[in-house]
């Protein structure tokens, strides 16, 4: 019943204004007010063109009786709306107005609230530079109002949202955690900041973190989320499931979420949907389905390309060329008019030459009935050719593509290592095709002090120095070893048929390798190490039934936060279990040191005056 009292006040709006335009200024304002609250209410929930007409006598009567907050308002929403549908041209123009009445009426907040509108349409131009500086704006003039938290959370949210669209994703989660501690109880921006979180770990690769921020999302917010929200919820849901190689899920919630994109105006969000579909269906080697969530996938990305083309800023260049264009068309108009009278001339000269034509087209038709067979035959077998050419140009195309997704899916961006995807695929036929009685080392390895390198050299140098420290990787293995990127600064590499002694070695020299490397950050070199803790697999013969390789994998990463604890700089190794027939792997896993003090597992490290901490 909404749109019913919107439709109310918007016919006493009018009978007010040709009735009572003087009576009663303060009534009238009221009328004004509480006419664009019911709007704005019904605009929460969906954008729709029929409003406009009242939007434009709202603000009308705004400007009639100086309420500048709710005259700047009604621009901004009908901006909104055009900016839903695309029309950049008339949205920016519309933003650009509000911004300028906003700096005349010098409230703050409403100064804020006008950036930030004008930022999410910078963002959906893809010009993150002025966004940057429109949120810069915002932000001195946000905290400036100390008592404003709320204003100062929509700020963080929008700061968040550049530093995503940029890649720079630690910023975005540094500017989360502030908003979240700023938001308290309000609901709404909880449940945008939580998604946004999402969609950082996601980019990160965190996909436990992400699947816990959208549980408590779910949990909290979902009833009362919007189209949007839910879309990009179930979008990261999938996202999830595909990182953590549940693909058949991920499938899933991926159809679920493209129901949702059905009928409406969410491409990208259609786009990323289908481009996941394409991976997971590729992980399950079903590549009939991956292409053609592939081949759609493509046509919606070429029809937002299209889109951004043709509405993006360069639209505005159409407003200084109008006076030329007006030219060009009386110029048409006197060509036209000359032409016209050409025309009439030549009239009766095309009914003269009518006659002829009719006997030609006679002698043409019995021409091309007898060259008709002929010509049927050779294009019968020119098409043959041609079709047996288009299937094999499009096998070798789906070949290639299939190949592409798989080095996309397997295939660690920064690094240009493996990633999780390719380990877990690869993990089980590796460990079936080892030899009896012989060993895999599973070994992890960490950067040292990493946090400390992106704190002071920036985000950017810490990803030169993992490029770096992933080269000495890859000098320091054999080429039959498996080298992930774990995660963050964490590296995992898996040795197959190598002793235990060996594998002392060999981290060793990873070990020494890059403590004498010089980092070069910023034009300064930055001394590394790194700390690393390996596993054999099986610990014995013994237990080769009774631990897995992800209890042994968890074995290694235990050494390794042993070998952070006791020096950093250093390796631990876990050799051999003094009695296998009472050995407990959750136990030890739980109480790894303990269990190391006392003798009941035997282990090896570089740090010869190393010492167990109580």
């Amino acid at each position: 019943m909404s749109w019913l009292r919107s439709v109310w006040y918007y016919c006493l709006i009018l009978f007010s204004y040709e009735i009572y335009g003087d009576e009663d200024i303060v009534v009238q304002k009221q009328t004004i007010s509480t006419a664009f609250e019911q709007l704005k209410y019904r605009m929460e929930s969906e954008h729709e063109l029929s409003v406009l007409p009242q939007l434009r006598v709202i603000r009308n009567q705004a400007k009639h009786y100086a309420q500048r907050t709710i005259e700047i308002q009604t621009i901004l929403i009908e901006a909104s709306i055009r900016q839903h549908f695309g029309d950049y041209k008339h949205s920016l123009s519309m933003h650009y107005q509000a911004l300028e009445l906003a700096e005349q009426v010098g409230k703050p907040r409403i100064m804020v609230e006008t950036l930030l509108a004008i930022i999410d349409l910078e963002l959906d131009l893809e010009r993150y530079d002025h966004a940057q500086r429109y949120v810069n704006q915002a932000t001195q003039i946000a905290q400036a109002l100390n008592q404003d938290d709320e204003l100062l959370v929509h700020v963080k949210l929008w700061r968040a949202k550049i530093y995503l669209e940029k890649g720079s994703f630690r910023q975005a989660l540094y500017e989360l955690e502030l908003g979240q501690k700023l938001a308290k109880n309000n609901s709404p921006l909880s449940a945008r900041l939580l998604l946004i979180e999402a969609q950082v770990a996601l980019r990160l690769g965190n996909y436990l973190v992400s699947r816990t921020l959208l549980n408590e999302f779910s949990i909290k917010y979902m009833s009362s989320a919007d189209d949007k929200s839910q879309l990009d919820y179930q979008l990261a849901l999938a996202e999830s499931a595909l990182q953590a190689g549940e693909f058949s899920e991920a499938i899933e919630l991926a159809m679920k979420g493209l129901e949702q994109t059905f009928h409406t105006r969410y491409l990208e969000e259609q786009a990323s949907l289908q481009r996941l579909l394409a991976s997971a269906y590729a992980q399950l080697s079903d590549y009939q389905q991956a292409h053609l969530y592939l081949k759609r996938y493509s046509l919606t990305e070429r029809a937002l390309d299209q889109q951004k083309r043709n509405n993006k800023v360069l639209q505005l260049e159409a407003q200084y060329a109008l006076a030329h264009q007006q030219q060009q068309v009386s110029l048409l108009e006197k060509d036209n008019a000359i032409q016209a009278q050409q025309i009439v001339q030549h009239e009766q000269t095309l009914e003269n030459t009518k006659l002829t034509q009719q006997r030609w087209l006679l002698i043409g038709l019995l021409c091309f009935a007898a060259v008709l067979f002929v010509y049927w035959r050779w294009q019968n077998r020119r098409y043959t050719s041609k079709l047996e050419m288009q299937v094999a140009e499009r096998t070798a195309e789906l070949k290639e593509r299939n190949k592409r997704l798989q080095t996309l899916s397997f295939t660690d961006s920064l690094t240009g290592l493996s990633n999780r995807h390719y380990f877990f695929s690869t993990i089980d036929s590796q460990i079936n095709a080892l030899p009896e009685k012989h060993d895999m080392i599973f070994c992890i390895v960490d950067i040292d002090h990493f946090k400390k390198i992106n704190d002071t050299y920036g985000h950017a140098a810490g990803d030169l120095v993992l490029q770096s420290f992933a080269d000495i990787l890859k000098q320091c293995t054999r080429n039959s070893d498996l080298l992930v990127r774990w995660g963050g600064e964490e590296f995992l590499l898996v040795m197959p048929d190598m002793s235990r002694r060996d594998a002392q070695e060999a981290v060793e020299r990873i070990r020494q390798q890059v403590e004498r490397f010089p980092f070069i950050v910023n034009g300064q070199t930055v001394q590394c190490t790194c700390s690393i803790g390996f596993a054999p697999y099986p610990l014995t013969p013994d237990l080769q039934e009774q631990v897995s390789w992800e209890q042994v994998l968890e074995l290694a990463d235990s050494g390794l936060y042993l070998a952070k604890e006791v020096h950093r700089n250093t390796w631990i190794g876990l050799d051999s279990v003094r009695q296998p027939s009472a050995f407990d792997v959750e136990y030890t896993l739980k109480h790894y040191k303990e269990q190391v003090r006392q003798g009941n597992i035997v282990v090896s490290s570089s740090y010869v005056g190393a010492e167990i901490p109580a």
